[in-house]
C-alpha cells in the first residue's frame, strides 16, 4: 500500500486509531526508506499520545517507546539532535512507567543506551555515558549466553568511559565481561570480542604495567587472527593490536625477536592497506616508528634510511588539512636529524628544522601537542647550534623552550577529546590528563639548560641568575624522594661548571658542581640506569678537572651498573647492555686508582667490572661443600640456594617472556633472601661479595698473573703475585690509540689472504712494538723484582684492546735476543676469578686408567660453510700419536651433530675439535661450532649439567676465531674458549682468528707430540701451554707461517 492509498483509507475510516496508522507508516518506511512515511508516523505517533484511549500504562508505555524509536532513526537519516534528544527522553518515561517483569523491558533499556551513546558521541556529556552503562548493567546477565551481544555492548562502552576518565576499574570490568562472552564458546569466540578483548589487556598493561596483561593481549591477537582468513577486512585492526602489543613487550623484556616480529606485523598491515585505503596511513608511521625502535638498537643506517622512506610516503598521502600531519611531520623530522647525527650531513638537519616549523604552521596556537613541537625544533636547532656555532640558533632554541613553558601552565588542559580514535586514547589520553606538573617541571628544567648554554656563549650573568632561577622552580615542585630531582641535580652541575668555566677562580662552582653529581648519582629514587648515566658524566668531568671525587665517581659507576646487569634476566640481555654503556668503565676506574697509587684497588675494581657475565652465571655454580657439612639449618640453606641458582642459571640461558622476566625477579629475590641468610652463618660472611685482593691474589699461586690495562687515561701494567704486593708498571710509551691502532693492524693482517714475506714482516714489526711498548718492560720487572726463572709459566690478563693482541708472542726479532716464548710460557685467563676456577680441586677418582679423549671433527657441515680438506688428516694424525697408550673416540661426519657433539663433550674429560668456528661480531653469545645438522650455540655449551664440570679437563679447539672475542666489549671475554672454560674445562688451546685448513695439522700434531713428551704418565692438563710454546718453536717455519703459529693461544691453569 502506498502512502497516498494509506491516506485515503484514513480518510474513510476515521475510527481507525493512530497507533496502528503509525505502524503502517512505520513498516513502509522500514520497507521502501521513504522518510514521508516517517514523517507521517511520527505524527501519528504523537497524536496517538494525545487522542487516542491508551488504556493503561503499560499501553502508554509501548506507545512512548514506538515514537522514540522513530524519532531516533529520524535523526539517523536527517541529523536534527532535538530528534534524539525527545527520544531519550521518551525511552526513560517508557521504561519507567512499565512493570519490573514485563519481558520488553530489556530490549528497552538496549534501546535507551544505543541513543545515550549517540548523543554522547556528538557531545561528550559525561552523564549520558554513565546512564548508558546503567542502562546495559540492568539487562546484561552474565551467565546467560543470549546476552552476549548486550555483554559485549556494556564492555565496549565501559572501555568508551575509561578511555575517557582513565577509570582502570572500568577496563577490568570490561575485561571480565569479555571474558565471559568467550568462556561461552571458547572455541566459537567472535574474532571482534577477541579483537576488543586484546585491545582492553593492552590498555590495562599501558596503565599498571602487569605482564601478564601484556600477554593475554598478544594471545587474544594471535587467536583472533588465528580465526580469520587471509582476506577478512579486520585482519589489519588485529594484526596492529598485535604489533602494538610486541613492540611493548620488547620494550620491557628488550627480545629482539619480538620487535621483529612487530616490524613484520606492521608491514603485513601495510600490505593489507593499498593505496587510496584509509588505514594505509597509520601503517606506513607505525611501521616507519618500529623500525627506527630497530635502529635505536642496532644503530644501522639501513633502517633509518628505510624509516625515512615509509615517514615520507606517509607524508605524502597525508592531507593538508589531516589531524596527524604535524606528528608525521615531527617524527620524519626527527629521524632526519638521527641520521645527521650519524652521518654529519648538515641537508638532513636544515630539513627537520623545516619540518619542525612546518608543523608548527599547522598546528593552531592552543593546540595540545604544539608544546610538544616547540621542544623537538628547541632540540634540532641546539644541534644546529652545537655544530655551526651560530648565536641566532641558541636564541631561537630558547624562544621555543620559552613558549612550550608557557603552553604547559600547572593545570595541563584536558587534550583527551583531541585523539582519533580507540587506540590513541587509550595509549595516550591519561598520560596527558596527569602530565601537568611533570610537563612545566620538565619544562624548567630544558629551559635551564638553555640558558646555561646561552650563559656559556656569551656571558651574560642575567642567563645563568636566570638558569639557576628555573631550576630552583622545578626543585621546589619536587617532594623529597622525587625521580625528577635526578635530572635537576645532573643540570645544577653542569650550569655550575659552565659558570666556573667563565671564572676559574670561583672553586666554590666546580665543589658545588661535584657535590650535585653526587647527590644525582646516589638519588634515593630512579632507576639504576639513569643514575648509572649520571655518574658516567661525573666521571668524565672530575676527570678532566682532575678533581678528587674521580675515585668515588668511578666506584658509584661500578656499583650502579652491577646493580641494574643484575636486574637483566638473560644472558643476552645483560650483554646488550654491557655492550651498549660499559665498555671501557672498568679499565678507566682501574686507570685512576693507579693513578693514585691505589694497586689493589685498581685489580679489584677490574675485578668488579669485567667478565660480567660469566661472573653472574657463576655466582649461580658456586660449590658450598663446607656449608653443607655445617649442620641441619645451614645444609637446608645450601640445598635451597643450589635450587634457585639452578632455576636461575636456566632462566639466564632461556628466551626471555613476560613470564619469565616476572618470573625471574621473584626467583632473584628469594635468591637474595638466602644468600643474606648464608652470610650470616660463622665463616661465610664474604658469601658472593666481590672478592678482595687477598683472595684474588691466589690466581697467582702457581706463576704470575700480568694485568694490562689501556684507558682513555693511561696504560698499565699490574703484576700479581701471591707472596707479594702487585707490581704496578706504567707503560708510558703506549697510549689507548696506540693499543686500538695494533689491535686493528693485527686483526687485519690476521684476516689477509695474501700472505707472504711482506705479511710476516708486517707482523714481525707489530711485534717488536708490543714488545717495546709492553711484555719487555714487563720482563724486565719479572726477573728484577720477583726473580722469575726463565721456563717459569706466566698468565696475561689482557683488559679493553689488549684482548685481541698476542701478547705471548711478541719479541725483539733482532739477532742474537730473544722473544717471550724463549723467557716464559705465556697462558692467558679472562680474570683473576676465571683462574680462581680454574684451580678449584676437583673430586678425583682414583683409577690409573688415561683418560679417553673424544675427538670430534666436521669437514662438511651445513649452513654455507665451506668444505675443510684436512679434518681427516688431522684425526689420524691425532690418533697415531696418542695409541696405543691413550684411547681416542672419534666423531665425525653425519654423526657429529649438535645433540650428540653437546651431550659428548659434556661427557668427556679431554675434547678436541676440528671443524668451522664462527665468531659472531654483532651477536657474539651466537658465535657457534659448525655441525652437520646446524650450528652448536656457545650458550649451548655453557648449558653445561653441574656434573660435567668436575670431569672436565682440556680442549683443544682447532676452529677459527675460538678465542677472538667481542670487539665491541672486549671485558666481556665472550668467546668459544671462554664457554669451553665456564662448562668446566681447566685448559683450553683457542684460536686469535682464523686457522689456515692447509698447515693447522702441523700446529697440532707438534702440540699433542709436545704434550706427551712432558706427561709421560699420561696426558696431563697443567703441561698444554709448555706444549703448545714448544710446537710453535718446532713446526717447520718454511711450511706454517708466522701468523699460523701463534694463532693459538692456551687459556686456563
Amino acid at each position: 500500500m502506498t502512502i497516498s492509498e494509506m491516506a485515503n483509507t484514513e480518510d474513510d475510516d476515521p475510527v481507525r486509531d493512530h497507533t496502528a496508522i503509525g505502524d503502517e507508516l512505520y513498516t513502509l518506511f522500514g520497507d521502501q526508506g521513504d522518510l514521508q512515511a516517517l514523517q507521517l508516523a511520527i505524527g501519528h505517533y504523537n497524536a496517538a499520545l494525545t487522542e487516542d484511549v491508551l488504556d493503561s500504562q503499560c499501553s502508554r508505555s509501548n506507545q512512548l517507546l514506538k515514537l522514540g524509536t522513530a524519532l531516533s532513526r529520524r535523526f539517523d537519516l536527517v541529523g536534527d539532535t532535538a530528534d534524539l534528544d525527545i527520544a531519550i527522553d521518551c525511552h526513560r518515561v517508557a521504561i519507567d512507567l512499565q512493570t519490573p517483569d514485563s519481558p520488553d523491558v530489556p530490549i528497552m533499556h538496549v534501546k535507551h543506551a544505543q541513543m545515550l551513546m549517540k548523543r554522547f558521541g556528538l557531545h561528550a556529556n559525561q552523564p549520558d555515558l554513565d546512564l548508558a552503562i546503567e542502562q546495559y548493567a540492568c539487562v546484561s546477565d552474565q551467565t546467560d549466553p543470549t546476552h552476549k551481544a548486550w555483554l559485549v555492548a556494556l564492555a565496549d562502552t565501559l572501555v568508551t568511559r575509561f578511555s575517557h576518565q582513565g577509570n582502570v576499574r572500568d577496563l577490568s570490568q570490561a575485561i571480565h565481561l569479555y571474558e565471559s562472552v568467550v568462556n561461552f564458546d571458547a572455541s566459537n569466540a567472535p574474532t571482534f570480542v577477541l579483537g576488543n578483548l586484546s585491545l582492553a589487556h593492552f590498555f590495562r598493561y599501558q596503565q599498571e604495567g602487569d605482564a601478564p596483561d601484556l600477554t593475554s593481549s598478544i594471545a587474544y591477537s594471535t587467536a583472533a587472527l588465528d580465526k580469520i582468513s587471509s582476506e577478512d577486512q579486520n585482519r589489519s585492526v588485529l594484526l596492529n593490536n598485535l604489533a602494538n602489543g610486541l613492540i611493548s613487550r620488547f620494550k620491557k623484556l628488550g627480545s629482539t625477536d619480538d620487535l621483529e616480529q612487530a616490524i613484520k606485523s606492521y608491514g603485513c598491515v601495510v600490505e593489507l592497506c593499498p593505496a587510496e585505503h584509509k588505514g594505509r596511513l597509520h601503517a606506513l608511521s607505525n611501521l616507519a616508528s618500529a623500525i627506527m625502535t630497530r635502529y635505536e638498537l642496532q644503530a644501522s643506517l639501513a633502517d633509518l634510511d628505510i624509516s625515512l622512506s615509509y615517514f615520507h610516503e606517509a607524508l605524502e598521502i597525508c592531507p593538508r588539512n589531516h589531524p596527524d600531519r604535524s606528528t608525521l611531520l615531527d617524527n620524519l623530522a626527527t629521524t632526519l636529524r638521527k641520521r645527521f647525527e650519524r652521518t654529519g650531513d648538515i641537508v638532513d638537519l636544515e630539513t627537520a628544522i623545516e619540518n619542525h616549523y612546518e608543523a608548527l604552521h599547522v598546528l593552531p596556537p592552543s593546540h595540545p601537542h604544539r608544546s610538544d613541537t616547540l621542544c623537538s625544533l628547541g632540540n634540532a636547532l641546539q644541534s644546529r647550534f652545537a655544530f655551526q656555532g651560530d648565536p641566532d640558533d641558541l636564541d631561537a632554541a630558547v624562544d621555543r623552550y620559552s613558549e612550550a613553558l608557557r603552553l604547559r601552565p600547572p593545570s595541563h588542559p584536558e587534550r583527551a577529546d583531541l585523539l582519533n580514535n580507540l587506540a590513541n586514547l587509550g595509549a595516550s589520553a591519561l598520560e596527558l590528563r596527569e602530565g601537568g606538573n611533570d610537563y612545566r617541571l620538565s619544562s624548567h628544567v630544558v629551559l635551564a639548560h638553555a640558558k646555561g648554554l646561552k650563559y656559556e656563549l656569551e656571558g651574560d650573568p642575567a642567563m645563568l641568575q636566570a638558569a639557576f632561577q628555573h631550576l630552583d622552580e622545578a626543585r621546589s615542585m619536587c617532594t623529597p624522594g622525587c625521580p625528577s630531582l635526578l635530572n635537576i641535580w645532573e643540570e645544577y652541575s653542569r650550569i655550575h661548571l659552565r659558570a666556573y668555566s667563565k671564572a676559574p677562580q670561583s672553586t666554590n662552582r666546580m665543589e658545588e658542581a661535584f657535590r650535585y653529581f653526587r647527590m644525582a648519582s646516589t638519588h634515593t629514587s630512579g632507576g639504576s640506569l639513569p643514575k648509572f648515566d649520571v655518574a658516567l658524566r661525573w666521571i668524565k668531568e672530575a676527570e678532566i678537572h682532575k678533581h678528587s671525587s674521580a675515585l668515588d665517581a668511578h666506584q658509584i659507576a661500578l656499583s650502579m651498573f652491577d646493580r641494574h646487569v643484575t636486574m637483566m634476566p638473560s644472558i643476552e640481555s645483560r650483554h646488550r647492555i654491557v655492550r651498549k654503556y660499559a665498555a671501557s668503565l672498568a679499565v678507566d676506574a682501574a686507570s685512576c686508582a693507579l693513578r693514585r697509587g691505589l694497586v689493589t684497588l685498581a685489580v679489584e675494581m677490574l675485578e668488579h667490572g669485567r667478565g660480567l657475565l660469566w661472573t653472574y652465571l657463576a655466582r649461580f655454580r658456586t660449590p658450598l661443600d663446607d656449608l653443607q657439612s655445617a649442620g641441619e639449618h645451614d645444609c637446608q640453606l645450601a640445598s635451597e640456594f643450589l635450587r634457585l641458582s639452578s632455576l636461575l642459571e636456566d632462566a639466564a640461558c632461556g628466551a626471555v617472556t613476560e613470564e619469565g622476566l616476572h618470573h625471574y625477579r621473584c626467583l632473584l629475590r628469594e635468591w637474595d633472601g638466602v644468600v643474606d641468610q648464608i652470610r650470616l652463618v660463622d665463616g661465610f660472611g664474604d658469601f658472593l661479595l666481590a672478592p678482595s685482593f687477598s683472595k684474588l691474589k691466589e690466581a697467582a699461586k702457581n706463576g704470575p698473573v700480568i694485568i694490562t690495562n689501556a684507558s682513555r687515561y693511561s696504560c698499565d701494567a699490574v703484576i700479581v703475585h701471591h707472596k707479594h704486593d702487585p707490581i704496578h708498571i706504567p707503560l708510558t710509551d703506549i697510549n689507548a690509540s696506540d693499543v686500538l691502532r695494533l689491535s686493528s693492524q693485527f686483526r687485519d693482517i690476521a684476516t689477509n689472504r695474501d700472505r707472504g714475506r711482506s705479511t710476516e714482516r708486517q707482523l714481525t714489526e707489530l711485534l717488536r712494538q708490543i714488545w717495546d711498548t709492553v711484555v719487555f718492560p714487563v720482563v724486565k720487572k719479572l726477573e728484577s723484582s720477583l726473580h722469575l726463572p726463565k721456563g717459569s709459566r706466566i698468565w696475561w690478563c689482557p683488559t679493553g684492546r689488549f684482548n685481541s693482541i698476542p701478547l705471548h708472542a711478541a719479541g725483539p726479532f733482532s739477532r742474537g735476543e730473544k722473544g717471550l716464548p724463549n723467557h716464559y710460557v705465556s697462558s692467558y685467563t679472562p680474570t683473576l676469578s676465571a683462574l680462581l676456577r680454574c684451580q678449584k680441586p676437583r673430586h678425583v677418582i682414583n683409577d690409573k686408567t688415561p683418560p679417553r679423549v673424544l675427538a670430534i671433527g666436521q669437514a662438511a657441515p651445513t649452513g654455507g660453510f665451506a668444505k675443510l680438506g684436512t679434518v681427516d688428516e688431522e684425526l689420524d694424525s691425532l690418533q697415531s700419536i696418542l695409541a696405543p697408550a691413550i684411547p681416542m673416540t672419534r666423531m665425525t661426519g653425519e654423526g657429529a651433530t649438535r645433540s650428540e657433539s653437546l651431550r659428548a663433550i659434556h661427557s668427556s674429560p679431554w675434547v678436541h675439535l676440528s671443524c668451522h668456528g664462527k665468531q659472531d661480531v654483532t651477536r657474539p653469545l651466537k658465535s657457534c661450532f659448525a655441525m652437520s645438522d646446524g650450528p652448536l650455540m656457545l650458550l649451548d655449551i655453557v648449558r653445561a649439567p653441574s656434573e660435567s664440570v668436575q670431569c672436565s679437563e682440556f680442549a683443544f679447539l682447532s676452529a677459527c676465531h675460538t678465542a677472538a672475542g667481542d670487539r665491541t666489549t672486549p671485558d666481556e671475554v665472550v668467546h668459544l674458549a671462554a664457554a669451553m672454560q665456564f662448562a668446566g674445562f681447566r685448559g683450553v688451546v683457542g684460536t686469535m682468528w682464523a686457522v689456515d685448513d692447509a698447515v693447522v695439522v702441523n700446529m697440532v700434531s707438534a702440540f699433542y707430540e709436545a704434550l706427551l713428551e712432558n706427561s709421560p704418565e699420561g696426558l696431563n692438563s697443567e703441561h698444554a701451554a709448555l706444549a703448545l710454546n714448544t710446537a710453535a718453536k718446532r713446526v717447520d717455519k718454511s711450511v706454517v707461517p708466522l701468523e699460523q703459529r701463534i694463532v693459538f693461544i692456551h687459556i686456563g691453569a
